[in-house]
């Protein structure tokens, strides 16, 4: 078999395979010998049906099957020799490729497109001037916090006056100009609302320290300022509630309080199980450890971020978009119908699909150049300190070696699980990696600051 390349872009080839009657001719007699010992023709005795019958009812289809197994195998030695890397897989010229006729022909040409991968070469150093921020937890995070948690193991109650953090049930009821009930106008018999959820204080403060049958006069929409929250208590659905301009009542049936849980030592053991804490202060000490921890976290992920959209910027790689377009649409025919996307959807979306593809090339390039490929063994270590520490708390499983051995090689496995772990570490790698060579600047900064950034720089 011949094989030659030429280029049509930048970075994409067409290669040009010749297969001769030589090339594929001593495999098909072999594969037509073998169909002759196994076919079951009535009037011939097994394996003495003549050769020519059994090319005339076999030849073409056993042809077309050796040729194609031939030029997958060839393709792929080829692509070696010349030591090409190509994105994606080689894909069928349809411009070129003419209609194969193995019934008649002997000689065939196929011809392919390939788009090859940018060539890689930068260095990761201060001039990307990224920073790594210290975020700063104080005693208001610790309570914070710690309220949420005596919430969710609170109890209950049902007090007969509204204070902060209640939730009020009851009916609403849509007034006129006048503040009388609107005929025809819009009620709900059971509702409900957050006093916290309410944005304007002086709304607020209607309800705090209203008793059970008080009437409360007030405007949803001032109240709440969202109109999916608005839509909710009405009854009426988000798109309506963008209509509403009037004003309400509402009549308190019934008060929902959660009493927050004592911190004692048997709170102590509800949040922090397996731990001996026998004081409120090292409770206190231990929330906050697990504070900066998140903290560092987030930090620590944001500088990764930053640090990939750096690269991105710097290399700003070529790619060969229109062959990794045709290249997507052809593996897209082979999808599930749940999974297949359209052309329109890929143009809307194949900015983002090029940004993964070029992190993904330099990714592999920075892995490759510095020894940060994930070995078996730190897949194993990482499982075993998920499974000893976290999910069993350092119990039996946690302090048995064999068992978590077991467990560790059932896990190894699940090829999915084995992604997200290596996954897992080579972030973990590849932000120690840049954390050395970017040496980043360190910016102080409060945890509700560090979100309000990081959520202006997403919008």
């Amino acid at each position: 078999m011949n094989i030659t390349q030429k280029s049509t872009g930048d970075l994409t080839l067409q290669l040009s395979l010749q297969v001769v009657e030589s090339d594929y001719l001593e495999e098909v007699n072999k594969s037509l010998s073998q169909y002759r010992k196994q076919a079951n023709i009535p009037g011939f005795r097994p394996g003495k049906i003549p050769m020519g019958m059994i090319k005339k009812m076999y030849g073409e289809s056993v042809t077309a099957d050796v040729v194609s197994k031939m030029i997958g195998d060839e393709l792929d030695k080829y692509l070696a020799e010349q030591k090409l890397s190509i994105l994606g897989q080689p894909m069928p010229d349809n411009e070129n490729q003419k209609p194969i006729d193995f019934k008649n022909e002997k000689d065939y040409d196929f011809y392919y497109n390939i788009g090859l991968k940018p060539e890689i070469d930068f260095e990761i150093d201060k001039s990307l001037g990224i920073d790594v921020y210290n975020i700063m937890s104080d005693d208001d995070d610790v309570e914070k916090y710690l309220t949420d948690i005596r919430t969710k193991l609170g109890k209950q109650t049902n007090p007969e006056v509204v204070s902060e953090g209640d939730v009020v049930m009851g009916s609403i009821k849509e007034l006129d100009e006048d503040g009388k009930a609107l005929e025809g106008g819009i009620e709900n018999a059971k509702t409900s609302l957050s006093v916290d959820f309410i944005k304007l204080k002086t709304i607020k403060s209607k309800f705090i320290g209203k008793k059970v049958g008080a009437e409360v006069k007030f405007n949803p929409k001032k109240a709440f300022k969202n109109d999916a929250e608005v839509g909710s208590m009405l009854g009426i659905g988000m798109e309506k509630a963008k209509d509403i301009s009037s004003d309400f009542i509402f009549t308190i049936a019934e008060v929902s309080h959660i009493e927050l849980a004592e911190m004692n030592e048997e709170f102590f053991a509800q949040v922090y199980e397996g731990a001996i804490i026998k004081t409120e202060e090292e409770l206190r000490e231990k929330v906050a450890a697990d504070i900066e921890k998140t903290f560092k976290a987030e930090s620590e992920k944001k500088f990764f971020n930053d640090v990939i959209a750096a690269l991105l910027k710097k290399t700003d790689l070529n790619l060969p978009d229109e062959f990794l377009k045709n290249w997507i649409i052809e593996s897209n025919k082979r999808e599930e119908d749940d999974k297949k996307i359209s052309v329109e959807e890929l143009e809307q979306q194949y900015d983002s699909y090029r940004d993964s593809l070029r992190w993904q090339l330099i990714e592999e390039y920075l892995v490759v150049n510095n020894d940060l490929i994930v070995k078996e063994q730190e897949l194993r270590d990482f499982i075993q300190g998920i499974l000893g520490l976290q999910a069993f708390g350092g119990g039996e499983m946690g302090s048995n070696q064999e068992i978590l051995d077991q467990v560790t090689d059932s896990v190894m496995q699940n090829k999915e699980e084995v992604k997200k772990v290596s996954d897992q570490i080579m972030e973990q790698k590849l932000t120690k990696f840049f954390m050395d060579k970017v040496s980043p600047g360190e910016v102080n900064m409060k945890y509700d600051d560090f979100v309000e950034m990081v959520n202006k720089q997403v919008k």
